[in-house]
C-alpha cells in the first residue's frame, strides 16, 4: 500500500515556506523606510520548512519508484532534472547582468560577486560550500545543502521503512553528526556543512514513518496553520542563526511531528491557491531576488507606482515563465529518459 500524505495541507506548508523567504526579503528591501523591522526570523522559517517538506514528499517519490528494478537511478534522474536546469539558467543569467547576491535595502548599490570560472562551474554544480567558493545568488545556499542531502535520501528511505524508532535513531545519528561537523575543530570539517542540517531533513522522513504506521490523526483539519503557528516560538526563544543552525533542529521536528497528527483539509480556495503557489514555488525562490533588484534597486529613480507594478509583473512573470519554457519541459525529459531500458551492465537493486 502506498503511504497517504496530507497533500494538501503539504502544498499549504510549501506555499508558506516560500511566501516566507518572499515576505523576508520583500521587507528587507524596504526596511530603512519601515524603522520597526528588525529580525523577522521569517526567511530561516520558511527555509527549514522547505527542508521538511522536500524531505517527506522525496520519501513518498522514492515509495513510489520502488516499482521500478533501477529505483535509485530513477530518483536521481527525475531530481537532476528538476533542479538543475532552471538553477543552471538563473545562475548564468545572474552573472550575464551583475545580478548582487543579496537583497539589500532599497536603492542600496552593492557589487556582485566576482564570477570567476571556478566560482560559476562551482555554483552550476551546486558545490560551492564544499569547495569554499561564494554563492552568485545568496538563495542558492539552501539548494546546495537540499542536493547534497539527496545522496543520504535513500538511505533514509531504507530506515524510514522499517519503523519510527529506526528513523528516530537516524534523526540522533544525523544530530551527533551534525554537532561534530559545527563544533569539532577539525581540519576541512567545514566542508560537510550539510550535516549541520541532516536533523531537519530527517524530521521529513521522520513524519513519513509516522504516517507509514497509518495512524488516524487526532486533530481536525482546521488546526493545521494554528499548529505551524505554534512552532514558530521555538526559532526565536532558541535564537537560530546561521552561525548555530542547531537551533533550529527542535522547530523542524516540532513540524515534522505535527504533520501526521492533523486530518488532511478539504479542498477549498485556500489549498487551490497554495497548490498554484507550490506550482512555481521553485521559480518564486530562485528568482524572486531578481525581481526586487531590477524594480527597487534598477528603477529606484522612477516613481513607486511603477517600481510596484515591475515588481508584480516580474513575480508573477518571471516564474511563471520560467516553468513553461524550462521547468516542466526539463521535467518532461527526465520522464521520458525513464522510459528507456536501463543500460546493459549497470547493477540496480532487485527490491527496495
Amino acid at each position: 500500500m502506498r503511504t497517504h500524505l496530507p497533500e494538501r495541507n503539504l502544498d499549504l506548508l510549501r506555499a508558506v515556506a516560500v511566501l516566507c523567504v518572499l515576505l523576508d526579503h520583500l521587507l528587507t528591501t524596504w526596511s530603512r523606510e519601515l524603522p520597526f523591522v528588525t529580525n523577522w526570523e521569517l526567511g530561516r522559517a520558511g527555509v527549514l520548512l522547505f527542508f521538511v517538506h522536500t524531505s517527506l514528499v522525496l520519501m513518498s517519490s522514492l515509495e513510489r519508484q520502488g516499482d521500478r528494478r533501477d529505483w535509485v537511478r530513477a530518483f536521481y534522474t527525475r531530481r537532476a532534472f528538476r533542479i538543475y536546469p532552471l538553477a543552471i539558467a538563473t545562475i548564468l543569467g545572474v552573472v550575464l547582468f551583475a545580478v548582487p547576491p543579496h537583497v539589500l535595502p532599497r536603492g542600496t548599490v552593492s557589487a556582485p560577486v566576482d564570477p570567476t570560472p571556478s566560482v560559476v562551474i562551482a555554483n552550476i554544480a551546486l558545490v560551492q560550500n564544499i569547495l569554499g567558493r561564494p554563492d552568485v545568488l545568496g538563495v542558492l545556499w539552501t539548494l546546495t545543502l537540499e542536493v547534497q542531502m539527496y545522496l543520504a535520501l535513500p538511505y533514509a528511505f531504507l530506515l524510514a521503512r522499517r519503523g519510527v524508532l529506526v528513523a528516530i535513531a537516524g534523526l540522533a545519528g544525523a544530530g551527533a553528526l551534525g554537532l561534530t561537523v559545527q563544533y569539532a575543530d577539525l581540519p576541512g570539517l567545514w566542508r560537510l556543512s550539510v550535516a549541520t542540517f541532516g536533523p531537519c531533513f530527517m524530521s521529513g522522513v521522520l513524519a513519513y514513518a509516522i504516517l507509514r504506521m497509518h495512524p488516524r490523526p487526532a486533530l481536525p483539519a482546521w488546526t493545521w496553520v494554528p499548529l505551524l503557528i505554534a512552532c514558530l516560538p521555538l526559532l526565536h526563544f532558541l535564537g537560530a542563526n546561521a552561525a548555530s543552525p542547531d537551533r533550529g533542529w527542535p522547530f523542524c521536528i516540532a513540524v515534522g511531528c505535527s504533520i501526521p497528527l492533523v486530518r488532511e483539509l478539504a479542498d477549498s480556495w485556500l489549498t487551490r491557491a497554495a497548490h498554484v503557489v507550490c506550482t512555481y514555488s521553485y521559480g518564486i525562490y530562485l528568482l524572486h531576488a531578481p525581481a526586487l533588484w531590477i524594480a527597487f534597486t534598477v528603477l529606484h529613480n522612477l516613481p513607486l507606482s511603477i517600481q510596484w507594478a515591475t515588481f508584480g509583473v516580474l513575480i508573477v512573470g518571471l516564474p511563471f515563465l520560467a516553468y513553461r519554457f524550462l521547468e516542466a519541459p526539463a521535467i518532461g525529459l527526465g520522464k521520458r529518459i525513464l522510459q528507456r531500458p536501463p543500460m546493459r551492465g549497470v547493477v540496480v537493486p532487485q527490491s527496495v
